[in-house]
């Protein structure tokens, strides 16, 4: 017996499990950052994780409201860089 009324958790932007995902991951490496000597706002590595894990939570989040993704990734790519150089400072 087939149900036709399954939907494939990769296509559907209504999938909150995603935005989640991302959202732990992203707030996992920026606590991380803030950390003294843990090693991970050290570097150019750093600042492409920031940056690549806040786009995709941004990615995710804007696919998640219906809007477009890309947009949501150069948003939150920009967030991560911010969120780097603050980290250093501080």
């Amino acid at each position: 017996m087939s149900d036709n009324t399954t939907t494939n958790a990769f296509s559907n932007n209504k999938n909150i499990m995603w935005v989640l995902l991302s959202g732990a991951m992203a707030l996992t490496f920026i606590v991380m950052m803030f950390l003294p000597n843990s090693g991970t706002g050290e570097g150019m590595i750093a600042v492409y994780s920031a940056m690549l894990w806040c786009g995709i939570f941004g990615a995710a989040l804007f696919r998640y409201m219906t809007r477009n993704g890309w947009v949501g990734f150069a948003i939150g790519s920009v967030v991560g860089l911010i969120l780097q150089m603050v980290a250093q400072i501080v």
